[in-house]
């Protein structure tokens, strides 16, 4: 019987496992929901429900993001990757100054160009598979180490979802490339943000202990948005509750 991944490999051949598991495995590639978007099979109230339960994930990004920051540590060897982590925190919120909107106004800008209004966004309150989601995700970035939680990070796999449900928006469902936004963005930013959460991973997973540490939040972050999915359309993705 083989041995673990977390045992077998290290460093760089370590992340490369991880990476090859998490674009496989992960939501983003498996959710039937998403497959149906991508041939325009989803009802366009099937996309609000999903779009506006995914607005407060999205909200509470830039606050995991600064959880992440404060567990990198102060000294200098650790500078490379605070500024990571705060280029991403910065990105996910948006310039402080003004000069580009975060990421959850774009989200509420992509809704608008589909049809559903900022206002009933907000209003929407979050299920609880929703909250339960968030919440676990925050408390991920709080209490373990900047790199485990970059070992879970979801941007791999993102960047290949943003690129596949792109074009499905504007040939199925009509949406303006100024709402698009959200997704042009991620199909270039997310390739940097996966660089550098893969090179944490890389340079961090020295032990066995947290190699599997790392792979534990990898599958974490798999169960969080499979719960934040089912919860929003159902887990065939069609709206319909599991039998």
């Amino acid at each position: 019987m083989d041995e673990p991944v977390w045992i077998r490999f290290e460093g760089a051949r370590f992340r490369d496992e991880l990476t090859r598991y998490k674009m496989a495995h992960h939501p983003f590639r498996t959710h039937p929901f998403f497959d149906l978007v991508e041939r325009g099979e989803a009802s366009r109230e099937l996309l609000h429900a999903w779009a506006a339960q995914f607005y407060p994930w999205l909200a509470c990004v830039p606050i995991a993001m600064a959880l992440r920051f404060s567990r990198c540590s102060w000294e200098a060897r650790y500078d490379p990757y605070r500024k990571m982590v705060l280029d991403q925190l910065v990105e996910e919120a948006g310039d402080p100054k003004g000069h580009e909107p975060g990421h959850p106004e774009l989200w509420l800008r992509f809704c608008e160009g589909l049809g559903l209004p900022r206002d009933r966004v907000l209003a929407t309150e979050p299920l609880p598979s929703t909250l339960v989601a968030m919440d676990d995700f925050l408390y991920l970035n709080r209490e373990v180490p900047f790199y485990v939680s970059a070992g879970g990070s979801s941007e791999p796999p993102n960047v290949e979802l943003c690129a596949r449900l792109l074009p499905a928006f504007r040939k199925h469902y009509g949406v303006a490339d100024g709402p698009l936004t959200y997704y042009t963005l991620h199909v270039t930013a997310d390739e940097d943000h996966s660089r550098w959460v893969n090179q944490m991973v890389a340079d961090f997973a020295a032990t066995p202990e947290i190699r599997r540490e790392m792979w534990d939040a990898m599958r974490r972050g798999f169960a969080l948005h499979r719960l934040l999915l089912d919860g929003a359309v159902g887990p065939a993705g069609t709206g319909a509750p599991a039998p």
